[in-house]
Parts: structure tokens; sequence; C-alpha cells
């Protein structure tokens, strides 16, 4: 609903916005709600699942085709008695009972023998989160925690009926999405009318000539260790899924471990040295002083927060080349506290776009008391309020 808000007002205003971009894609919110605007989109994202539910969410949208194949998929699963186990990686009988790997290899199996990649896809997404459901973690984290082994061992199957309920509500999801964008005279031939690019890339690193009118975006909120570390929750369900119906060519191996996903986000390495924590300092007055304050704390504090501020910085240039001249850009924040001390990144990140010439035009504070993330962990306190922060490049790059 905010998305919608934004891009709606920001829209009406400046009329002339025809591509909408996000470099931290996530999910697909920021994608959705641009289809449902009717305007051209571009994202990128350093998670492959991540990328996989944008590249599901922006069709085709064959609806009854889709439904024939879900109708198909569901009878083999049912005649299948595949003992063929599809997946090994290390750890796998700690994540998973051997009943458990022998349904999701049927599965598995199942979604392999169906012709069309984007059926393939969406079914992908329906067995990711069966994964995540039936797999030995607790769902009650992001992280990857083990449950007891009582409590695994009171667990029933249940995997394939999970899939076919997954699947089902995806379905009914993907209609409205259908729904919508028919009503609004926005597809043809079932397939979005403007132009959509998502892709597996490091905003960092990455060379876009593609050239966004407004930026939406939320970026994660710190390191990935200390706040949501989506990269864990993304194993388990990537271990199963084909990856080469995500991406041709990974630009990394995003399971090699825990922590593959994680260490290439924003905040994955710590290391830091003494010339980039002083250039921080002499663009963010902000930061200069939040580091003063954590001098007293224990290194790690100052370390963590030090390192995602570097990373957020370094991907600002990639950020500014992908938006046109006079451009806006809207970012949805959280300032955690760390040490005790509240980190102020909508101010710093403030500084840093203006030490490249862009222009804050105003900040804007909502509360976020669903907010999916716990209120402390043992590192810092989180947050429960967001800022949005509104910027305007105002320099030719």
């Amino acid at each position: 609903q905010l998305v919608r808000v934004l891009l709606s007002e920001i829209c009406s205003v400046e009329q002339n916005v025809k591509t909408i971009g996000d470099p931290f894609v996530g999910s697909g919110t920021v994608l959705t709600e641009t289809l449902l605007q009717g305007k051209n989109f571009w994202g990128v994202d350093i998670n492959p699942l991540a990328i996989l539910l944008c590249i599901v969410k922006q069709g085709p949208f064959h609806i009854n085709e889709l439904r024939c194949k879900i109708d198909s998929l569901i009878t083999n699963l049912t005649n299948s008695d595949t003992t063929t186990d599809e997946v090994s990686f290390n750890n796998i009988d700690k994540w998973f009972r051997n009943d458990v790997k022998m349904s999701l290899a049927k599965i598995k199996q199942c979604i392999r023998s169906e012709e069309s990649l984007w059926a393939r896809r969406f079914f992908w997404i329906a067995l990711a989160e069966t994964v995540r459901l039936t797999s030995n973690s607790r769902t009650s984290t992001f992280k990857l925690h083990i449950r007891t082994e009582e409590d695994i061992d009171s667990r029933g199957n249940g995997v394939e009926n999970t899939f076919i309920q997954t699947t089902e509500r995806n379905f009914r999801l993907y209609g409205d999405q259908f729904k919508k964008l028919n009503s609004l005279n926005l597809l043809n031939d079932d397939g979005y009318i403007k132009r959509v690019e998502t892709s597996l890339d490091d905003i960092r690193t990455t060379n876009t000539e593609n050239k966004c009118d407004l930026i939406i975006t939320s970026p994660p909120y710190g390191d990935n260790a200390t706040t949501v570390p989506y990269g864990q929750y993304s194993y388990l369900p990537l271990q199963w899924i084909d990856l080469e119906d995500i991406h041709d060519g990974m630009i990394y191996d995003p399971i090699a471990n825990t922590r593959s996903i994680d260490f290439r986000s924003l905040g994955g390495s710590l290391k830091i040295t003494d010339s980039e924590v002083d250039t921080l300092c002499e663009l963010s007055n902000a930061f200069a002083s939040y580091a003063e304050k954590l001098k007293s704390e224990p290194k790690d504090r100052l370390q963590r927060v030090t390192s995602f501020v570097r990373d957020l910085n370094n991907s600002l240039t990639g950020i500014l080349n992908s938006l046109s001249a006079e451009g806006v850009m809207v970012w949805i924040l959280g300032n955690r506290t760390v040490g005790g001390h509240e980190v102020p990144f909508d101010q710093i990140l403030i500084e840093l776009f203006e030490a490249r010439g862009s222009k804050h035009i105003c900040t804007l504070t909502r509360s976020i008391p669903t907010k999916r993330m716990a209120l402390k962990n043992n590192s810092s306190n989180t947050m429960s309020r967001e800022r949005i922060v509104v910027m305007r490049k105002t320099e030719a790059r």
C-alpha cells in the first residue's frame, strides 16, 4: 500500500516518468505496483530466489494453460512412485528427514518434466515455500535454526499436501494479478505490454544502460547477520531448485554454504580499512558523529555499521548511473539502534548523495508496528519506524 501511494503521488507530479527502477528488488513489491501503473520496470538483486519471484510476477499470465498444467502436475505427483534422492548437500540430513527428502524429490522430478520454462518457474516458487515449511528449520525466524529433536520426530510428512496447497494459493494470487492488469488493458496475449527487466546482479558492480526516471527502493536495514538474513532464508529452498531455470550462468554459487548470499549483500564482509572509514567520515558528518559515539563500544559494533554504510555508499554510483537527469529517488529506510545509539541511516544516505550532487527533497516518517522483524536481537535494538527519504539527481552522469 505504501509503494502504491508513493508511485501514484509521484507520477501525478512527475508526469514524464516512464521507467521505474529498484536496485534491491527483493520479492518484487515495487515491480508489482509498477505494472499496475503501466510503466516500464528495471530491477536487480543479488539473491536468486528474489529474482525468481520477480520473474514469475512479471508474467506471462497464461491463466487457463497454467490451470491445466497444475492439474497435470498434481496427477503426476499422485501417481509417482519415485525413490530417487534428487538433492545432496552438506548437512542435508540435519535439515530434512529422509521421508521429507523423498517427497521433495518426487515434486522436483514432476516439475522437471514440465516443458514450459515459465510454468516451471511458477512451480519452483511453490516448491521453495514447501521446502521452508517442511524442513527441520524453525519457521519463526529467517535464520536457519534447527527444531528440537522431539519436534522433528513428531511432525507429520504433509509435504505433497503443502506443495499442492501452496500452488493453489499462488495460482489464486496469480489470477488476481492477471485480472487487475487485464482490467487496465495492460496485457497483450497474456503478456505485459511494457518493458520489464529483472536480473541477478550486484548494483555495486553492474554497468546498466537502462535509464530510470524514478527509483523506489528499500535496501536492507543493516548487515544481514544482525537484521534479516535473507541469504539463510533462501539457502534451503535454492538447494531444491534448478538454478539454470532462474538465471543463465550464475555470477556466483549461491548455495556453496549458508553465507554465500549474505556475504555478498550489503555489510556482508566485515573487512574494513582505515581509509574506508576516513572516506565515509569525510562524506557524511552524521556517520562521523555516530562513529565517535561508538568508540567506547565493542569494536564489532562499529565494524558492522561501517561495513554496511561502505557497501551502501559503493552502490550509489551504479544507482545514479541508472537514473535519468533530474530523476527522483525514494528510499524506504529504518534507523537501527546499535550500542545504545540510533544509527542515522537516513541522514547518512542524504549526505552521501549530496556529496554526489543530488538534492534532498524531504523525509517522511511512518510507524511499522507489524514489520516482520524482532524488536530486539542480541546485537542491537531494531526499529519500529521507517523513514522515507526523497532525493533528486541534479547532475547529469
